[in-house]
């Protein structure tokens, strides 16, 4: 494998660094996670750009010997991004120990530290740190173990790896195999990972979890706060095993430079007799990020001034408004259009009476940061917008009106009709929850069918997404109409993009029947629900497979339902030939279990009373 201009050689082994990367020249083809595994190798380009940084800058140093080895299967790297990919993504440093049983872990070190170095950061930045790094270790074990069957020659293709992610004021880390990673702060020295080894004796040094040793491997991640000072170690065996903890903890504090420190314990690890390959790469964090990650943008912009209540023909920070498009009870909606270009757009701000509500800002600002990265035409644009003034962001204008509005004008779907729009729902909600968004508020009045045919959802405004910079704090938003049943016992829903499925479900079922699968629900209600009303209770006509699968997106229990969107997809895209069976009847006991023991209660009454009057009688 030739390497590429920034591989240097260390100290008889190979390291891979990125310079203050992501100027990102990518390859040709996609990332190693999204091929699922099946295309050789290929890594970014990273171009050195050394620039002044104004934030938490981790300084690094790796070394590398063969030691007594015949080759040095060890490989270790790490990435310094931009200030912005680091806001987003993190600093990330990995190492990589080859399995000595095969005759490619050299190999399999190196393609696994190469492409996680560079993968990781084209995974979407809507995921958590845990889901990119596992689906980008996943590819990578699924790739390695697919080797050894294509290949001819004999011999395994296995690794361990240890990797540390470092953003704002966290660090988290993923694990397999009996490489370390161990933090010093202050006097304390303490190891971070569990070594996945046999504990029978004899037994010690073989691995139970590698990279690549298996179809499938279980990553250990931990996470906790960064503090200034702090020191990650990263080790294969050939340094831990020979040192021990307490050298450890004398070469750290001994050196301040983390490349001198580095070669130094890889030194001592050969001179105290280490009989293995000797990699170090150490990590110092001399400060930490006064605001954690990339939450900047939202303390300086939510501080921004409301445009307040604007007429058409006011103008706004280059924008001209044309008319007022919705007036809700939080937001204001404006058709407005460039003074410049004359574009057409849409501007969303907060009501004037709401000016300094932090929450509902912080909200606003989310909707747009979640815009920016949903790039599909199921989905209005975020468009870039001047330098503004007053908090407010802009989308692109598309002619039409929602399913509601035509609803309310009076429009009857077709059975047909509803399906093609449940096709185009599914699609757009498919992709949104695989960038782990739930939308959280499907319904008619947030979907919009323009005149170029298009279906496209709106308003992200109470979208969930586990990695976004700032939260909501409402548990469980929604129209309590089109909210799955789980989310009225006060709880966040286990599953939030199933829930999603259930207001998809309803909102298909709306569109035919003008009426609801439960009866329509107030937001004071604590309702209790049996069994949906089939939807032919009202439009007989509507074929049986489309009756199941609304029945099966509607029940109230949330194992009853689709699991995914593809999964409802295929059932509407397939019609009939879905063969979906509709749902059974729940039992009485199951459905209201009070309800049926007061029944049962009652015939015995009944029987005993029944039973005593014969007795009596006779």
């Amino acid at each position: 494998m030739m390497a590429p201009p920034f591989a240097k050689g260390g100290l008889g082994g190979d390291f891979y660094k990125g310079c203050t990367c992501l100027g990102l020249h990518k390859s040709p083809l996609p990332p190693l996670w999204e091929r699922g595994g099946q295309k050789p190798l290929r890594v970014h380009r990273f171009i050195l750009n050394p620039g002044n940084f104004s934030f938490m800058q981790p300084s690094f140093g790796f070394a590398s010997e063969i030691g007594p080895r015949p080759r040095n299967e060890d490989f270790g790297g790490f990435v310094t991004p931009t200030p912005a990919t680091a806001a987003l993504k993190g600093w990330l440093a990995a190492l990589a120990d080859g399995v000595s049983g095969g005759s490619h872990g050299r190999e399999a070190a190196e393609a696994t530290v190469r492409n996680l170095l560079a993968d990781y950061y084209a995974t979407p930045e809507t995921w958590e740190m845990t889901h990119a790094l596992d689906t980008v270790i996943q590819s990578l074990n699924r790739w390695l173990s697919g080797q050894v069957a294509s290949r001819r020659e004999a011999g395994g293709m296995a690794c361990t790896l240890s990797a540390l992610v470092l953003r704002g004021r966290r660090w988290t880390l993923a694990h397999v195999g009996d490489t370390r990673i161990y933090r010093l702060r202050g006097e304390h020295l303490e190891q971070l990972t569990q070594d996945h080894t046999w504990e029978q004796p004899g037994m010690e040094h073989v691995l139970k979890r590698a990279i690549g040793l298996d179809t499938h491997v279980r990553v250990d991640f931990a996470e906790g706060d960064l503090v200034a000072g702090d020191v990650f170690l990263i080790v294969c065996d050939g340094i831990w095993q020979p040192l021990g903890q307490i050298e450890l903890h004398r070469l750290l504090r001994l050196y301040e430079d983390p490349q001198a420190c580095a070669r130094n314990l890889v030194a001592e690890a050969l001179r105290q007799g280490g009989g293995d390959n000797a990699s170090a790469l150490v990590v110092r964090v001399p400060d930490v990020d006064a605001n954690t990650d990339d939450q900047t943008e939202f303390l300086t912009r939510r501080h921004l001034p409301l445009p307040g209540r604007l007429e058409p023909g006011s103008l706004l920070d280059g924008y001209v408004i044309d008319a007022v498009l919705h007036d809700s009870r939080e937001t204001l909606l404006y058709r407005a259009h460039a003074a410049d270009s004359g574009q057409p757009c849409v501007l969303k701000t907060l009501q004037p009476r709401l000016e300094g509500d932090k929450e509902l800002a912080d909200r606003l600002l989310m909707e747009e940061w979640l815009g920016k990265r949903v790039h599909s035409h199921y989905f209005a644009e975020v468009l870039p917008a001047p330098e503004r003034n007053f908090l407010y962001f802009a989308m692109s204008w598309h002619d039409g009106q929602s399913l509601q509005d035509r609803l309310d004008h009076g429009r009857h779907f077709t059975a047909q009709e509803v399906v093609s729009l449940g096709i185009r729902l599914l699609k757009g909600l498919g992709a949104l929850h695989r960038l782990d968004v739930a939308h959280r508020d499907v319904k008619p009045a947030n979907l919009h069918l323009g005149e170029d045919g298009k279906l496209r959802i709106l308003d992200l405004g109470v979208a969930h997404c586990p990695a976004c910079p700032r939260g909501q704090s409402e548990e469980n938003p929604g129209t309590p109409s089109y909210m799955a049943p789980e989310l009225f016992s006060g709880g966040e829903a286990a599953n939030v993009a199933r829930a999603d499925l259930y207001a998809v479900g309803v909102t298909l079922y709306h569109l035919l029947t003008r009426k609801y699968p439960y009866g329509e629900i107030e937001a004071f209600q604590h309702p209790r629900f049996g069994d949906p009303v089939p939807p032919t209770r009202y439009r007989p006509e509507i074929p049986g497979w489309l009756e199941s699968a609304l029945l099966k997106a509607c029940a109230h229990r949330p194992e009853a339902r689709f699991e995914t969107a593809e999964e409802f997809l295929l059932a509407l895209e397939k019609g009939e030939a879905s063969r979906l069976l509709r749902p059974r009847p729940t039992p009485l006991a199951a459905r209201d279990p009070v309800r049926f023991w007061q029944t049962i209660a009652l015939v015995a009454v009944v029987f005993d009373l029944l039973f005593l009057y014969l007795l009596l009688a006779g």
